[in-house]
């Protein structure tokens, strides 16, 4: 056994053990002790990331380690403390303290950081599973609140039946490989292409792609703001991470591509759409999730490692925008009366100039304005589908992206050119939801200034 290779892993095990233990005698007033020291829990595996010796295997062969999972691993550890840090007095202020969201994060990270680096269904299976539980009970926990537990109910029936097509795809996966683990396989038969459709199509629901996206805008839109922006961010980073890494097993068919092509257009084009009759800014941004989707679907459609990086880039950057906007759309909860409603955000210039700049900044940011990271990442994917000749998907990218800055403008239009109707307490922005706020402005602002400190560390 490898124990190195599964060294992130295990301090994020006995992390969120010693939590756990913790929690066993901790009452409410313990909650925010709790959720600092559950914050550094995944900052120790980060750490921990700068002394696992790659490539390598573990645990019988059924985990793998390499560069890029490993970046993958550093993205997702960073977020989750980033959430840590930030959530813990959106909850006070709801009165709805649970001292269980102190290591739920952790239950769903450890979860993500066994997928990516999974290297056989069974364990991606179990991986996806730790996470998904752990991330439908996160939904549902807020006190006197009904569309929470809707919202927990609705992910975890969607969340079932992405489990039940992955399960009946690797029944497939081996009945025509007669292995449990990914390899090259080029016989084309029919059970190869049905498990290929269904573990994709399972995946693509954890990503929330159309049309597997289903109750995706009821879950953000009930779920807690902070653990939305968790949803929104972590299992995407995981999701792509993996895929680009299956890439070389499945990139042959020509049913892969057709899927891929069919899973972004659709995405795309229905979300941004759809985006500009919500009323709800949270609602609004579930969409955009969507769509974000499809863009990223696009980094899969062809064996180009110029694509891959780009999807890869974009992605880590995205979870840290959007894992941004839902902290501070939680920081703005907290005023008695807000609802998320558009019309909730009138004036808040006036009211708030710094929160309602980065809220812009991170708006801008899924325009793909410079000099923004995500506009890096939208033009190497661009050039990507360009290289690998599928013009089409790229022209149909560039539209899209047009299409989506209107629904995001509006929301701008409102902060900083009309006045607002209702007037809401002052806004207190905690150290967490400070922290967690500037670094991840910071990101995006830094690395569209600068790409290449991340993106050349992506080596495919």
């Amino acid at each position: 056994m490898n124990w190195n290779a599964l060294l992130p892993e295990l301090l994020l095990s006995f992390g969120t053990l010693f939590v756990f233990i913790l929690d066993l005698f901790a009452t409410k007033k313990h909650y925010r002790a709790l959720s600092y020291l559950s914050a550094f829990v995944p900052v120790a595996s980060l750490l921990s990331l700068f002394f696992v010796e790659y490539p390598a295997k573990g645990f019988f062969d059924l985990f793998h380690v390499n560069a890029v999972n490993l970046l993958g691993k550093a993205v997702l550890y960073a977020l989750t403390s980033l959430l840590l840090f930030a959530m813990h007095d959106y909850y006070e202020r709801k009165n709805s303290v649970y001292t269980e969201l102190s290591y739920l994060p952790l239950l769903a990270t450890l979860g993500l950081s066994l997928l990516i680096s999974s290297a056989n269904v069974v364990l991606l299976l179990l991986s996806l599973e730790l996470a998904s539980i752990s991330m439908y009970l996160m939904v549902a926990l807020l006190r006197e609140e009904y569309m929470p537990k809707e919202a927990g109910y609705k992910y975890l029936i969607l969340g079932a039946v992405g489990t039940s097509m992955f399960a009946l795809g690797s029944a497939f996966y081996y009945a025509s490989t007669g292995s449990l683990f990914f390899k090259e396989y080029r016989d084309e038969n029919t059970l190869f292409l049905l498990s290929t459709l269904l573990i994709l199509s399972a995946l693509a629901l954890k990503a929330s792609a159309v049309p597997y996206h289903f109750w995706t805008p009821d879950a953000y839109e009930g779920a807690p703001t902070p653990i939305a922006g968790y949803l929104s961010s972590a299992p995407k980073v995981a999701i792509y991470f993996l895929l680009v890494q299956l890439l070389p097993y499945f990139h042959h068919l020509k049913l892969w591509l057709i899927l891929v092509a069919v899973l972004s257009l659709l995405s795309m084009f229905y979300a941004n759409l759809v985006a500009y009759a919500q009323r709800s800014v949270k609602r609004l941004l579930a969409y955009s999730t969507v769509a974000h989707a499809g863009y990223f679907f696009l980094g899969i459609a062809t064996l180009e490692p110029q694509l891959q990086k780009a999807l890869l880039f974009y992605v880590s950057l995205y979870a840290f925008a959007s894992l941004g906007s839902f902290v501070l759309m939680s920081a703005l909860e907290k005023r008695e009366g807000f609802s998320h409603h558009l019309l909730d955000y009138r004036g808040l210039y006036r009211e708030h100039p710094l929160l309602a700049s980065v809220f812009a900044l991170f708006l801008f940011a899924f325009i793909g304005i410079p000099p923004m990271a995500l506009f890096v990442g939208k033009l190497t994917l661009f050039m990507g589908l360009v290289q690998s000749l599928l013009v089409p998907l790229a022209l149909a990218f560039l539209v899209a992206s047009i299409v989506s800055a209107g629904y995001y403008l509006r929301v701008v239009v409102f902060m900083f050119l009309e006045e607002g109707e209702r007037r809401f307490p002052a806004t207190k922005v905690s150290g967490g939801e400070a922290l967690t706020l500037i670094v991840c402005s910071l990101l995006v602002l830094i690395l569209g200034l600068f790409p290449h400190i991340l993106y050349d560390l992506f080596r495919l």
